[in-house]
Protein backbone atom coordinates (compact mmCIF):
# COMPACT_ATOMS: atom_id res chain seq x y z
CA UNK A 1 0.00 0.00 0.00
CA UNK A 2 0.83 3.56 -0.91
CA UNK A 3 1.93 5.51 2.07
CA UNK A 4 0.27 8.83 1.42
CA UNK A 5 0.33 10.70 4.39
CA UNK A 6 2.57 13.38 2.98
CA UNK A 7 5.62 14.94 3.78
CA UNK A 8 4.11 17.05 7.29
CA UNK A 9 3.29 13.53 9.10
CA UNK A 10 6.26 11.71 7.63
CA UNK A 11 8.62 14.40 9.32
CA UNK A 12 7.18 14.58 12.56
CA UNK A 13 7.26 10.53 12.20
CA UNK A 14 10.90 10.70 11.76
CA UNK A 15 11.58 13.36 15.08
CA UNK A 16 9.44 11.00 16.59
CA UNK A 17 11.22 7.71 16.04
CA UNK A 18 14.76 9.43 16.32
CA UNK A 19 13.87 11.65 19.80
CA UNK A 20 13.01 7.96 20.80
CA UNK A 21 16.17 6.80 19.71
CA UNK A 22 18.16 9.51 21.74
CA UNK A 23 16.47 8.64 24.82
CA UNK A 24 16.52 5.16 24.48
CA UNK A 25 20.37 5.20 24.88
CA UNK A 26 20.48 7.85 27.60
CA UNK A 27 21.85 10.85 25.39
CA UNK A 28 20.52 14.38 25.86
CA UNK A 29 20.52 17.16 23.03
CA UNK A 30 23.38 18.41 24.47
CA UNK A 31 25.62 15.33 23.99
CA UNK A 32 24.54 14.84 20.52
CA UNK A 33 24.94 17.96 19.45
CA UNK A 34 28.75 17.85 20.94
CA UNK A 35 29.40 14.23 19.27
CA UNK A 36 28.11 15.73 15.72
CA UNK A 37 30.12 19.16 16.48
CA UNK A 38 26.52 20.70 15.63
CA UNK A 39 25.24 23.88 17.83
CA UNK A 40 22.89 22.74 20.55
CA UNK A 41 20.29 25.50 18.77
CA UNK A 42 20.65 23.31 15.34
CA UNK A 43 19.29 19.60 16.69
CA UNK A 44 16.30 21.96 18.81
CA UNK A 45 15.22 22.90 14.86
CA UNK A 46 15.37 19.30 13.44
CA UNK A 47 13.80 17.84 17.18
CA UNK A 48 11.21 20.70 17.16
CA UNK A 49 10.26 20.31 13.43
CA UNK A 50 11.41 23.64 12.29
CA UNK A 51 13.48 22.27 9.91
CA UNK A 52 13.46 19.29 7.42
CA UNK A 53 16.53 16.85 8.31
CA UNK A 54 18.91 16.57 5.02
CA UNK A 55 19.63 13.25 4.05
CA UNK A 56 23.66 13.86 5.15
CA UNK A 57 22.43 15.03 9.46
CA UNK A 58 20.28 12.11 9.31
CA UNK A 59 22.80 9.85 8.42
CA UNK A 60 24.79 11.32 10.66
CA UNK A 61 22.35 10.77 13.44
CA UNK A 62 21.51 7.22 12.57
CA UNK A 63 25.09 6.64 12.99
CA UNK A 64 25.33 7.86 15.92
CA UNK A 65 22.54 6.08 17.03
CA UNK A 66 24.25 2.86 15.97
CA UNK A 67 21.15 2.25 13.44
CA UNK A 68 23.07 3.14 9.98
CA UNK A 69 22.70 0.33 7.74
CA UNK A 70 20.35 -2.19 9.92
CA UNK A 71 16.54 -2.83 8.91
CA UNK A 72 15.33 0.01 11.09
CA UNK A 73 17.95 2.56 10.11
CA UNK A 74 16.96 2.04 5.98
CA UNK A 75 12.99 2.68 7.23
CA UNK A 76 13.72 5.95 9.04
CA UNK A 77 15.48 6.88 4.82
CA UNK A 78 12.69 6.21 3.90
CA UNK A 79 10.71 8.31 6.07
CA UNK A 80 13.11 11.05 5.98
CA UNK A 81 12.88 10.70 2.24
CA UNK A 82 9.42 11.22 2.23
CA UNK A 83 9.60 13.94 5.11
CA UNK A 84 11.82 15.89 2.45
CA UNK A 85 9.06 15.61 -0.52
CA UNK A 86 7.31 18.15 -1.79
CA UNK A 87 3.38 18.27 -1.18
CA UNK A 88 0.72 18.73 -3.45
CA UNK A 89 0.29 22.37 -2.11
CA UNK A 90 3.29 23.11 -2.79
CA UNK A 91 2.70 25.26 -6.11
CA UNK A 92 0.22 27.49 -4.34
CA UNK A 93 2.42 28.02 -1.00
CA UNK A 94 2.79 31.75 -1.43
CA UNK A 95 -0.83 32.15 -0.99
CA UNK A 96 -0.80 29.94 2.37
CA UNK A 97 1.48 30.80 6.01
CA UNK A 98 3.86 28.80 7.68
CA UNK A 99 1.30 27.57 9.71
CA UNK A 100 -1.47 26.88 7.34
CA UNK A 101 0.64 24.52 5.26
CA UNK A 102 1.55 22.64 8.78
CA UNK A 103 -2.29 22.65 9.68
CA UNK A 104 -2.75 20.91 5.94
CA UNK A 105 0.50 18.84 6.36
CA UNK A 106 -1.24 17.04 9.64
CA UNK A 107 -4.86 17.12 8.04
CA UNK A 108 -3.56 15.40 5.01
CA UNK A 109 -1.70 12.57 7.05
CA UNK A 110 -3.80 12.29 10.16
CA UNK A 111 -6.27 9.38 10.75
CA UNK A 112 -8.82 10.57 12.17
CA UNK A 113 -10.22 14.58 12.19
CA UNK A 114 -12.33 15.55 15.30
CA UNK A 115 -13.40 19.04 14.47
CA UNK A 116 -16.29 21.58 16.55
CA UNK A 117 -17.72 24.13 14.57
CA UNK A 118 -19.76 26.74 16.49
CA UNK A 119 -19.66 29.52 13.38
CA UNK A 120 -18.85 28.15 10.08
CA UNK A 121 -18.44 25.30 7.66
CA UNK A 122 -15.62 23.36 8.25
CA UNK A 123 -13.41 23.82 5.33
CA UNK A 124 -13.46 20.50 4.28
CA UNK A 125 -17.34 20.38 3.51
CA UNK A 126 -17.70 23.56 2.47
CA UNK A 127 -18.94 24.03 -1.38
CA UNK A 128 -16.67 26.22 -3.79
CA UNK A 129 -18.94 29.46 -3.68
CA UNK A 130 -19.34 29.19 0.19
CA UNK A 131 -15.59 29.60 0.47
CA UNK A 132 -15.53 31.89 -2.54
CA UNK A 133 -18.08 34.25 -0.87
CA UNK A 134 -15.72 33.93 2.91
CA UNK A 135 -12.53 34.78 1.16
CA UNK A 136 -13.59 37.53 -0.61
CA UNK A 137 -15.00 39.01 2.60
CA UNK A 138 -11.43 38.11 4.67
CA UNK A 139 -9.03 38.10 2.37
CA UNK A 140 -6.48 41.16 2.52
CA UNK A 141 -4.18 39.74 -0.46
CA UNK A 142 -6.38 39.39 -3.69
CA UNK A 143 -5.74 35.76 -3.40
CA UNK A 144 -9.13 34.39 -3.29
CA UNK A 145 -9.17 32.16 -6.26
CA UNK A 146 -6.05 30.41 -5.12
CA UNK A 147 -7.00 30.12 -1.69
CA UNK A 148 -10.28 28.87 -3.26
CA UNK A 149 -7.97 26.29 -5.14
CA UNK A 150 -6.53 24.92 -2.05
CA UNK A 151 -9.26 24.34 -0.31
CA UNK A 152 -10.66 22.06 -2.99
CA UNK A 153 -7.47 20.48 -3.42
CA UNK A 154 -7.90 19.77 0.78
CA UNK A 155 -11.10 18.03 0.00
CA UNK A 156 -9.93 16.25 -3.23
CA UNK A 157 -6.71 14.77 -1.19
CA UNK A 158 -8.96 13.41 1.64
CA UNK A 159 -11.53 11.38 -0.84
CA UNK A 160 -8.01 9.56 -2.40
CA UNK A 161 -6.75 8.74 1.10
CA UNK A 162 -6.31 5.35 1.51
CA UNK A 163 -8.25 4.57 3.70
CA UNK A 164 -9.95 7.79 3.60
CA UNK A 165 -9.57 9.05 7.43
CA UNK A 166 -12.53 8.84 9.97
CA UNK A 167 -14.02 12.21 10.24
CA UNK A 168 -16.17 13.46 12.77
CA UNK A 169 -18.03 16.67 12.98
CA UNK A 170 -20.29 18.67 15.71
CA UNK A 171 -21.52 22.20 14.38
CA UNK A 172 -23.58 24.48 15.98
CA UNK A 173 -27.34 25.15 14.52
CA UNK A 174 -26.04 28.35 13.98
CA UNK A 175 -23.74 27.54 11.04
CA UNK A 176 -27.08 26.31 9.19
CA UNK A 177 -28.96 29.53 9.80
CA UNK A 178 -26.06 31.71 8.92
CA UNK A 179 -26.74 33.02 5.40
CA UNK A 180 -23.43 32.93 3.73
CA UNK A 181 -24.13 35.18 0.63
CA UNK A 182 -26.35 37.37 2.59
CA UNK A 183 -30.07 38.80 1.09
CA UNK A 184 -28.46 39.19 -2.38
CA UNK A 185 -27.36 35.31 -2.99
CA UNK A 186 -28.94 33.02 -0.31
CA UNK A 187 -28.13 30.16 -2.91
CA UNK A 188 -24.61 30.21 -1.58
CA UNK A 189 -26.09 28.82 1.55
CA UNK A 190 -28.52 26.95 0.26
CA UNK A 191 -26.35 24.68 -1.79
CA UNK A 192 -24.20 24.45 1.10
CA UNK A 193 -27.04 22.53 2.95
CA UNK A 194 -27.59 20.54 0.67
CA UNK A 195 -23.95 19.63 0.24
CA UNK A 196 -23.55 18.94 4.23
CA UNK A 197 -26.80 16.28 3.78
CA UNK A 198 -24.70 14.67 0.68
CA UNK A 199 -21.62 14.50 2.92
CA UNK A 200 -23.55 13.61 5.62
CA UNK A 201 -23.40 9.74 4.23
CA UNK A 202 -19.37 9.92 4.50
CA UNK A 203 -18.71 11.96 7.71
CA UNK A 204 -20.40 11.60 10.89
CA UNK A 205 -21.88 14.94 11.17
CA UNK A 206 -23.71 15.91 14.61
CA UNK A 207 -25.69 19.20 14.86
CA UNK A 208 -26.01 20.92 18.72
CA UNK A 209 -29.26 22.52 18.51
CA UNK A 210 -29.88 25.95 20.02
CA UNK A 211 -31.85 24.98 22.26
CA UNK A 212 -28.80 22.88 24.15
CA UNK A 213 -27.78 26.35 24.86
CA UNK A 214 -24.58 27.55 25.92
CA UNK A 215 -21.94 24.08 25.31
CA UNK A 216 -18.15 24.09 25.23
CA UNK A 217 -18.19 24.79 21.64
CA UNK A 218 -19.01 27.82 21.80
CA UNK A 219 -16.14 29.65 23.63
CA UNK A 220 -14.51 28.62 20.29
CA UNK A 221 -13.59 26.45 17.30
CA UNK A 222 -11.29 23.33 17.92
CA UNK A 223 -9.98 20.47 15.48
CA UNK A 224 -8.13 16.85 17.06
CA UNK A 225 -5.71 15.23 14.65
CA UNK A 226 -5.08 11.40 15.56
CA UNK A 227 -2.70 9.47 13.68
CA UNK A 228 -0.94 5.65 13.35
CA UNK A 229 2.30 4.61 14.36
CA UNK A 230 2.22 6.12 17.64
CA UNK A 231 2.49 9.26 16.98
CA UNK A 232 0.83 11.89 19.39
CA UNK A 233 -2.35 13.73 18.64
CA UNK A 234 -2.41 17.42 17.44
CA UNK A 235 -4.78 20.15 18.85
CA UNK A 236 -5.72 23.73 16.89
CA UNK A 237 -7.82 25.54 19.05
CA UNK A 238 -9.38 29.34 18.44
CA UNK A 239 -10.96 31.70 21.29
CA UNK A 240 -11.14 35.23 20.34
CA UNK A 241 -9.14 35.74 17.82
CA UNK A 242 -5.86 33.63 18.87
CA UNK A 243 -5.14 30.64 17.69
CA UNK A 244 -2.51 28.00 18.55
CA UNK A 245 -1.16 24.36 17.96
CA UNK A 246 -0.59 22.25 20.39
CA UNK A 247 0.96 18.59 21.21
CA UNK A 248 0.82 18.86 25.31
CA UNK A 249 -0.82 15.67 26.69
CA UNK A 250 -3.20 18.09 29.16
CA UNK A 251 -4.56 19.98 26.14
CA UNK A 252 -5.58 17.31 24.03
CA UNK A 253 -6.90 15.05 26.76
CA UNK A 254 -9.15 18.14 28.23
CA UNK A 255 -10.44 19.05 24.44
CA UNK A 256 -11.03 15.16 23.62
CA UNK A 257 -12.95 14.86 26.62
CA UNK A 258 -14.97 18.27 25.82
CA UNK A 259 -15.38 16.70 22.07
CA UNK A 260 -16.98 13.63 23.65
CA UNK A 261 -19.06 15.60 26.21
CA UNK A 262 -20.54 17.11 23.28
CA UNK A 263 -21.55 14.26 21.33
CA UNK A 264 -22.90 12.99 24.25
CA UNK A 265 -24.41 15.36 26.10
CA UNK A 266 -25.56 18.36 23.39
CA UNK A 267 -25.29 16.84 19.92
CA UNK A 268 -28.74 15.38 17.84
CA UNK A 269 -27.77 11.81 16.65
CA UNK A 270 -26.68 11.35 12.75
CA UNK A 271 -30.42 11.05 11.73
CA UNK A 272 -31.72 13.57 13.37
CA UNK A 273 -28.68 16.51 12.64
CA UNK A 274 -29.35 15.42 8.48
CA UNK A 275 -33.14 16.08 9.21
CA UNK A 276 -31.98 19.60 11.09
CA UNK A 277 -29.93 20.48 8.05
CA UNK A 278 -32.74 19.36 5.44
CA UNK A 279 -35.47 21.52 7.57
CA UNK A 280 -33.20 24.74 7.52
CA UNK A 281 -32.78 23.77 3.93
CA UNK A 282 -36.65 24.26 3.10
CA UNK A 283 -37.31 27.24 5.23
CA UNK A 284 -33.89 28.87 3.08
CA UNK A 285 -35.53 27.73 -0.11
CA UNK A 286 -39.25 28.73 0.99
CA UNK A 287 -38.02 32.14 2.38
CA UNK A 288 -35.82 32.96 -0.99
CA UNK A 289 -38.91 32.05 -3.34
CA UNK A 290 -40.38 35.49 -1.33
CA UNK A 291 -39.23 38.90 -1.49
CA UNK A 292 -37.34 40.37 1.54
CA UNK A 293 -39.30 43.63 1.17
CA UNK A 294 -42.61 42.22 1.82
CA UNK A 295 -42.45 43.21 5.62
CA UNK A 296 -43.70 40.13 6.68
CA UNK A 297 -42.76 38.32 9.20
CA UNK A 298 -43.18 34.24 10.54
CA UNK A 299 -44.46 33.81 13.52
CA UNK A 300 -44.47 30.87 15.76
CA UNK A 301 -42.71 27.58 15.66
CA UNK A 302 -41.81 24.58 13.20
CA UNK A 303 -41.46 21.29 13.62
CA UNK A 304 -39.58 18.38 11.37
CA UNK A 305 -40.08 15.38 13.43
CA UNK A 306 -36.58 16.63 15.27
CA UNK A 307 -37.71 19.32 17.74
CA UNK A 308 -39.20 22.45 17.77
CA UNK A 309 -37.56 25.57 15.87
CA UNK A 310 -38.41 29.10 16.54
CA UNK A 311 -39.42 30.61 13.69
CA UNK A 312 -37.86 34.46 12.86
CA UNK A 313 -36.24 36.15 9.66
CA UNK A 314 -33.10 33.79 8.66
CA UNK A 315 -31.82 36.17 6.39
CA UNK A 316 -31.28 38.73 9.03
CA UNK A 317 -28.98 36.53 10.55
CA UNK A 318 -25.57 38.56 11.00
CA UNK A 319 -22.18 37.47 9.50
CA UNK A 320 -20.03 36.49 11.99
CA UNK A 321 -16.66 38.00 12.67
CA UNK A 322 -13.87 37.07 10.37
CA UNK A 323 -11.72 34.45 11.45
CA UNK A 324 -8.04 34.50 10.82
CA UNK A 325 -8.20 32.44 8.07
CA UNK A 326 -10.93 31.98 6.12
CA UNK A 327 -9.86 28.12 5.27
CA UNK A 328 -9.11 27.24 8.08
CA UNK A 329 -11.37 26.96 11.50
CA UNK A 330 -8.69 27.47 13.87
CA UNK A 331 -5.09 29.17 12.44
CA UNK A 332 -2.11 28.24 14.13
CA UNK A 333 0.96 29.41 16.66
CA UNK A 334 2.15 26.28 16.50
CA UNK A 335 4.53 25.03 19.81
CA UNK A 336 7.57 23.67 19.47
CA UNK A 337 9.66 22.27 22.35
CA UNK A 338 13.26 21.62 22.98
CA UNK A 339 12.84 18.00 24.77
Amino acid sequence: MIDDRGPVVHQALLIHRLVELRRGQGLTQEKVARALEWSHAKLMRYEGGTQVLPKADLDALLGLYRVLGSGRGRKLQEIGRRARDKPWWYPHRHALSVEERYYVGLEMGAARIRQCAPALVPGLLRTRDYAHALCSMTDPNGEVDRLVDVLMGRQGVMLTRNPVPEQVYVLDEAVLRRIVGGRENPEVQLRQLHHLVERSASVQLRIIPEEAGLHFGTLGGFTLFDFDDGLPPVLHTEHRGRVVASKKGEDVHAYAEAFDRLIEEHALDERRSRELIEHHARRLQDRARTSPDTGEEETGTHTNGVGSFPAGDLLAVSEPRPPPSPLFSAGFGVEVGSE
